[in-house]
């Protein structure tokens, strides 16, 4: 079976041109990192280690409980440097997803993206975006594959966490050939996928269940969309932080009659992020991208800025119905 390959030869060669040429690089992903993000950005530092170089991923927010059974989450620091040779963002596509990290990112010398988000606007010395591809994690993979980067079994295993999570256990309609292989070959190379399978969903709190039927108990149905706000209170509440909320919406969208699902999370200064996913025939990176967000066609996101909870539902009301009748 041939090779399936992504990444141009000409993107890799200049990939290793500026690792080659650096002698220390940063690694950002972008802020309240998700699986991919820390996947992407903890296996890449760890694989240029042991390539020779010194790295750092850059620490800009809490990760959320769930994520904190990661291999070498100790490396998601704060920096040890104000500039670095290299700076790579990963996971995104837009400098202010990098929140603090931009102003380390602006003196650094040169400034790689890889990414797989539609839409991203940046512009960097090397860009490696593909919104083909389900995550940045199979693309990370890619590099390290085929520049022969060192990969241990650690390495491994956070690329698989990534590629598992954001293709929702292989279930979105992104995903292609190439991603089975490369699971199949990040198992070869030690992925320790029960271990991953196990944290990720053998591994609920209790109060983690009272805190998501309470949620489900307050969900808006008007077919064909679920809507559903979550306050900072509801949080407070049930000891439970807003991340924790996350697997809400996919739990909606996997309902009968249900083509889009909506959660809005309550953050502070009158912010309200929106989670949108999608299940066959509505595009939700549109949505995103029209209200300067961004995400893939099946799962998106952007912010709102409103008064209270209320106005925040009645805006994405309107916002979903208007998508909906297009």
């Amino acid at each position: 079976m041939p090779e399936i390959e992504k990444i141009s030869k000409s993107q890799l060669d200049k990939f290793k041109k500026l690792i080659d040429e650096a002698k220390n690089i940063a690694i950002s992903a972008h802020i309240n990192p998700d699986g991919d993000a820390l996947g992407a950005s903890l296996s890449l530092r760890k694989s240029l280690e042991k390539y020779g170089k010194f790295a750092e991923v850059i620490q800009i927010s809490e990760v959320d409980n769930y994520l904190k059974f990661f291999p070498d989450l100790s490396q998601y620091k704060k920096p040890s440097l104000d500039e670095y040779d290299l700076f790579i963002i990963v996971d995104c596509s837009e400098f202010d997803r990098i929140d603090k990290a931009i102003e380390i990112c602006e003196k650094s010398k040169n400034t790689i993206v890889i990414d797989h988000h539609k839409g991203g606007k940046i512009d960097t010395d090397l860009n490696i975006i593909y919104s083909d591809s389900p995550a940045t994690c199979e693309l990370v993979y890619e590099i390290i594959k085929r520049l022969k980067l060192p990969i241990d079994n650690e390495i491994a295993t956070l690329l698989y966490i990534g590629l598992v999570t954001d293709t929702g256990r292989f279930l979105y309609s992104n995903i292609s050939e190439l991603t089975f292989l490369t699971a199949a070959e990040l198992i070869n190379e030690g992925a320790d996928y029960e271990y991953v399978y196990k944290n990720l969903y053998q591994n609920k709190e209790i109060s983690k269940l009272r805190f998501e039927n309470h949620i489900l108990s307050k969900v808006e149905f008007n077919k064909p969309y679920a809507l559903v706000g979550v306050s900072k209170k509801m949080c407070e509440d049930f000891s439970m932080q807003m991340g924790d909320s996350e697997s809400v919406v996919n739990m909606l969208r996997d309902l009968k009659g249900i083509e889009v699902a909506c959660l809005i999370k309550e953050y502070d200064d009158g912010e309200y992020k929106i989670s949108l996913r999608s299940k066959e025939w509505l595009d939700v990176s549109k949505i995103a991208r029209d209200n300067n967000g961004g995400g893939h066609i099946r799962a998106a996101g952007f912010s709102l800025y409103e008064k209270n909870m209320e106005d925040a539902l009645d805006t994405m009301r309107k916002i979903l119905k208007e998508a909906i009748d297009d």
